[in-house]
């Protein structure tokens, strides 16, 4: 059976990708058979894999409302834009969590020739890390050369900056994004040294499975999160499904301007997600 990508591309329908994609939610084997059997009475000739998407979706969902989040974390990490700031607390709320102190500078940084806005630095075993989060509303950019390059050289005028006592030391430079990196972008940063981290790159430790691993999940993936609940969140710098848990219904009430029912139905289901079940 013949599907078509997302560039436009038909290729065969892989059920072995669609399984995959279906395992990361954490249901069991018995869950993913019988999904995966659902879904594919449901698929036909030349649909796209955004149709196959919102299949998989709609079936985990009748499972377990839990299992339909964790599948929609790629679209979820979309609603974290159209500008890139949310996608920076998330990325440094990720840092956390992985005992990185992380965080997203309100200033400036000097460096040697020029100031530069730093998306999120962090820091751990006594190194510092310049981090550019690259956000993209569309999976099919990439962080391309020039890109890299740019972040690449604003690494090194910090450093010069350091070395003259205009900002901090950095020892490291990353770059994370939700999308892709270019070829020649991995080739660059892979030359130079650069902790390149996107949705399926590097393939021991992509951004999705530092994600999934862990259940740091953002609040987007709840599809009924209201625009304005995201901006209150955000806010209040509550990025991760798992840092919405840690309040009681009361504290989230005051926080999202909401009902207490309301801030307890979000509490519920995050703690599902976060567990998985």
């Amino acid at each position: 059976m013949k599907v078509i990508k997302s560039d436009g591309k038909v290729v065969e329908f892989d059920e072995s990708k669609v399984r995959q994609s279906i395992l990361r939610v954490g249901i069991d084997k018995h869950g993913v058979d019988d999904v995966l059997e659902k879904v594919k009475s449901r698929i036909k000739e030349n649909m796209t894999t955004k149709e196959i998407f919102a299949i998989v979706y709609q079936e985990l969902d009748r499972k377990d409302t839990c299992f339909a989040c964790r599948y929609n974390l790629r679209d979820a990490l979309l609603r974290l834009g159209p500008a890139g700031y949310k996608f920076e607390k998330y990325v440094a709320s990720i840092l956390r969590a992985y005992k990185y102190d992380a965080y997203n500078p309100e200033k400036e940084l000097q460096g040697s020739c020029v100031g530069h806005e730093v998306d999120v630095v962090a820091e751990r075993d006594g190194r510092r890390m310049f981090i550019e989060a690259k956000f993209r509303n569309d999976f099919k950019d990439y962080v391309n050369l020039k890109d890299t390059m740019a972040t690449w050289s604003r690494f090194l005028d910090l450093v010069d900056g350091a070395a003259v006592g205009k900002c901090p030391h950095f020892d490291e430079c990353w770059i994370v994004t939700n999308a892709a990196f270019s070829d020649r972008a991995k080739k660059f940063g892979m030359c130079k040294g650069i902790h390149m981290i996107g949705w399926n790159f590097p393939e021991s430790a992509p951004f999705s499975q530092m994600v999934d691993n862990s259940a740091l999940y953002p609040v987007t993936v709840i599809d009924h999160l209201r625009n304005n609940e995201i901006e209150a969140l955000s806010r209040n710098d509550i990025m991760l499904c798992r840092e919405l848990t840690e309040h009681d219904p009361d504290e989230l009430t005051q926080k999202l301007g909401s009902d207490e029912v309301r801030a307890e139905q979000l509490i519920e289901l995050c703690a599902k997600i976060v567990e998985g079940k």
